[in-house]
């Protein structure tokens, strides 16, 4: 069983590491910001994913202080506040540095091949974050502000992937675009192999003993006492 001091300790640790990602996702969006037509979106998806990795271990947090021993009563509640504030300040940058991203990543003119997959995966992740939002530590102004640039960055991302053709699919089976339509597949499915007609190919025959009768030298006799040699 887990003591009080491990469990504090634990909890202290992951608030360290989640503050120390806040400020690695800071740095990673002002990158992302610098030359969005050229490597941009590559750089926002490194950004989107250390956001990710942010939440994941901030659930592993919370998972932690629900399971915290009763001797840690005292300090639930201020480790559950620095950790709803560090969600918070985390929701706020992704928002509005997205909102900042696709406001200018929407004007580029040549998008590389693949960004319509590119951002639909970058369209889930917003949709998943932005349940966020429906939290009643989001209620407010603020949070209502949020949603709304949530909602237009969403707008953003659809208008670009509307400019960008998906992929074609080069399988056998239909697949689900990131929007989830149906792509049809270019090639047509592999036909069943067309089944057996006509007669019945007959069998070969056995092949048949000689009729020539064995050497007596090679056959096999018993021997009694009898015998002489």
């Amino acid at each position: 069983m887990v003591s009080a001091a491990q469990r504090q300790r634990e909890v202290a640790r992951m608030l360290m590491r989640l503050d120390d990602m806040l400020k690695t996702c800071a740095d990673l969006a002002a990158a992302a910001r610098e030359r969005v037509s050229v490597g941009g979106m590559g750089r926002y998806r490194k950004f989107s994913r250390k956001v990710r990795d942010f939440f994941s271990l901030a659930a592993v947090t919370q998972e932690r202080l629900d399971a915290a021993p009763s001797e840690m009563e005292e300090l639930i509640g201020p480790m559950t506040t620095a950790l709803e504030r560090l969600h918070a300040r985390m929701v706020i940058l992704f928002v509005e540095e997205s909102l900042g991203f696709f406001n200018t990543f929407a004007r580029v003119k040549a998008l590389p091949i693949g960004t319509h997959e590119t951002v639909g995966v970058e369209f889930r992740a917003l949709m998943e974050i932005r349940k966020f939002l429906d939290d009643p530590l989001y209620e407010g102004e603020r949070g209502q502000g949020l949603r709304k640039q949530t909602d237009r960055v969403a707008v953003l991302m659809r208008a670009v992937m509307d400019r960008c053709p998906p992929l074609p699919d080069f399988g056998d089976e239909p697949s689900i675009g990131p929007r989830g339509t149906v792509n049809k597949p270019l090639r047509p499915p592999r036909a069943a192999p067309p089944a057996a007609t006509g007669r019945a190919a007959e069998p070969r025959p056995l092949p048949q003993p000689s009729s020539q009768r064995p050497d007596p030298r090679l056959e096999v006799r018993q021997l009694s006492l009898d015998d002489e040699d």
